[in-house]
């Protein structure tokens, strides 16, 4: 890996290699039971993605290296609000400051979707995260208790001027 990823728009071609990573970075997380993780993989399905995009065309953000599907950031428009559905980077582009970029690029599309701020939420666990979100200027909002799936939950948020 010579260069740094292509951050981009998803597009048509990329609902297939897309789902195909959600579903391999869910299937690998440990703090998520098998609920979550079965869920979560169904509602990020090549056809569920391909509709998304056809909704909101800033809603995926792929990061890409030589045809190869090195991260994704998903978010929708929720009430003049983007809430941030999920991020990941695959296993050969982790430490490369992809997820900050991946961040970066979403917040760059509030004031084009015509909103003011993100939210998300993350697993009390999920340490990675949780330090990840704190460092890129995200605040926690509230720790909601045996929430989705049952299980603990941070919810965040950052407002974004424009």
């Amino acid at each position: 890996m010579n260069s740094s990823p292509l951050l981009r728009f998803a597009t048509e071609p990329d609902a297939e290699p897309l789902a195909k990573a959600i579903e391999t970075l869910i299937a690998a997380i440990p703090y998520y039971n098998d609920l979550a993780k079965s869920n979560e993989t169904a509602r990020y399905n090549a056809a569920a993605l391909l509709a998304k995009m056809k909704e909101d065309p800033y809603a995926i953000i792929v990061a890409e290296e030589s045809d190869c599907m090195a991260g994704f950031c998903l978010s929708r428009f929720d009430d003049y609000t983007i809430w941030l559905e999920w991020f990941g980077v695959t296993e050969n582009f982790r430490g490369m400051g992809l997820t900050r970029q991946l961040l970066q690029k979403l917040e760059d599309t509030v004031i084009t979707r015509d909103c003011h701020k993100i939210w998300c939420d993350c697993r009390t666990s999920n340490t990675a995260a949780i330090h990840l979100l704190t460092g890129a200027g995200y605040t926690q909002m509230v720790t909601v208790k045996n929430h989705w799936y049952k299980q603990d939950f941070i919810l965040w948020e950052k407002a974004i001027n424009g």
